[in-house]
């Protein structure tokens, strides 16, 4: 009975595999969090875990000048603190939407409306309470989306009397 020989292929195929298999737990057991820098004696250090169904209260990142937000004009005052709240991140640079965020168009709803819908924090946007946006700066806020919102209008009228002579 005549042997045939194995070729050589299968074999450095098994010992590529095994080779890749022990870089691969190498790999796992070095990025392990026990060996960071940050382990201290309580355990690993790292952000609070938020939980499904929290009530995640936003901050802003904060100005750098308080006094930026307040000029006397509420609408400039407004896009400060639509930027410092971080509306801009999620809604767009105007409130015009964004891949996150809503249209903010304000034409479709009143000042109270607005405040109880950001209070609130629908759809997975984060409330904002009382303490972190007070009244005066809701107005601001909504006097800064009715401006861009107007200018918007304006900006659309014109373009459509361009069109129509």
């Amino acid at each position: 009975m005549r042997r045939f020989p194995i070729p050589p292929g299968p074999i450095v195929g098994a010992i590529m595999m095994s080779g890749l298999a022990f870089t691969l737990v190498a790999v796992v057991i070095a990025r392990s969090p026990y060996t960071h820098g940050n382990l201290r004696p309580e355990g690993y250090d790292r952000t609070e875990i938020a939980r499904v169904g929290q009530e995640a209260q936003f901050e802003g990142v904060g100005l750098a000048d308080p006094q930026l937000a307040s000029i006397g004009d509420a609408a400039q005052d407004g896009r400060a603190l639509f930027f410092q709240y971080g509306c801009a991140s999620c809604h767009g640079l105007k409130g015009q939407g964004g891949a996150v965020g809503a249209d903010l168009d304000v034409d479709d709803i009143n000042l109270s409306e607005f405040g109880r819908e950001v209070r609130k924090g629908p759809k997975g946007m984060p409330s904002f309470t009382e303490e972190t946006i007070s009244e005066q700066d809701l107005e601001k806020l909504y006097s800064f989306l009715e401006s861009v919102t107007d200018k918007a209008s304006n900006e659309a009228a014109a373009e459509i009397n361009a069109l129509n002579p």
